[in-house]
């Protein structure tokens, strides 16, 4: 059963899109669309280059961004990405924040998170990448929407920190929050060879190595957060993550008590077949940070 009723209130896609309206309006995604018997639309939703032409064209129908995606890179699940930044929004307005900056942390090609968030909510972002080719694609994806003003897109040289070398080079930036789409794979070697689906999703898995997998996984990866939060506490007020499986939430509780942090929250993204959680942290004790999804509409 769909969980689209327990979707984020503010999703522009609780209500899943017409995809007849689409097709008829977008001749790119009509080439992509299979009619059924009954004369309805479906799409095969195995098929990167069905999910790359779909997310387009939502991106195109719904916010006006035209967005490119890097050959083999992560093609975006829209109202998955939308559900993280509403609860952020939610976080933002529990918190009275009235100019809001954020980091995103591995922005890949489509820069997705930074494009919705200056698009949808005029916040300004920082968007950090490690692979040059995604870098390229995101910094175009910027120009050619014409919001270079409210997104910086930051090549990271060093792969083995996430702060670090761009605090180094501009000390004095401050931002409201931090984000990121972790690595859910844990072993790197094995990947192309085992690729498994994570149960629930329906969709073909789609991006590169440095995309979809890091030695131990999204734990091991939030982790490091964690640890570098540590580090640059009065650069970022609130740092957040999303979590892939369940299981692995505890593990992160347990890591985030163990260095002194007990101000946290985690919540739940439904979209779909699928949920994900997210998790929320600070070292501000006078920041709320218990709310719920249905708290703020």
């Amino acid at each position: 059963m769909t969980q689209n009723v327990f979707m984020h209130p503010r999703n522009d896609f609780k209500i899943p899109p017409n995809y007849t309206d689409l097709a008829i309006k977008h001749a790119d995604f009509r080439k992509v669309c299979i009619l059924n018997l009954e004369g309805t639309v479906r799409l095969d939703m195995r098929s990167p280059k069905t999910l790359q032409v779909l997310s387009k064209t939502l991106l195109r129908e719904f916010f006006e961004l035209e967005v490119d995606f890097a050959p083999g890179s992560l093609i975006p699940t829209i109202p998955s990405r939308l559900n993280y930044l509403l609860w952020i929004e939610d976080l933002s307005k529990s918190l009275n924040w009235k100019e809001i900056s954020g980091i995103d942390i591995g922005c890949g090609s489509s820069c997705i998170y930074s494009l919705l968030a200056a698009k949808k909510f005029k916040w300004n972002m920082l968007a950090l990448e490690i692979d040059q080719g995604n870098f390229s694609f995101a910094k175009r994806n910027v120009e050619n929407n014409m919001l270079n003003e409210n997104i910086e897109v930051f090549l990271q040289s060093d792969k083995n920190v996430i702060f670090k070398e761009y605090f180094e080079k501009k000390p004095s930036k401050k931002f409201k929050f931090c984000m990121c789409n972790p690595p859910y794979f844990e072993n790197i070697g094995r990947l192309p060879m085992n690729r498994k689906r994570r149960r629930e999703a329906k969709n073909e898995p789609t991006g590169n190595l440095n995309e979809l997998a890091f030695q131990g996984g999204e734990v091991e990866f939030i982790k490091k957060i964690i640890n570098e939060s540590c580090e640059f506490k009065d650069h970022i007020e609130i740092f957040t993550s999303l979590i892939g499986v369940k299981k692995n939430i505890t593990s992160l509780e347990e890591f985030l008590k163990s260095k002194d942090i007990t101000n946290f929250v985690i919540t739940s993204f439904c979209q779909g077949n699928t949920t994900r959680w997210g998790i929320a942290w600070t070292f501000n004790n006078y920041l709320k940070l218990n709310i719920r999804n249905d708290e703020i509409i």
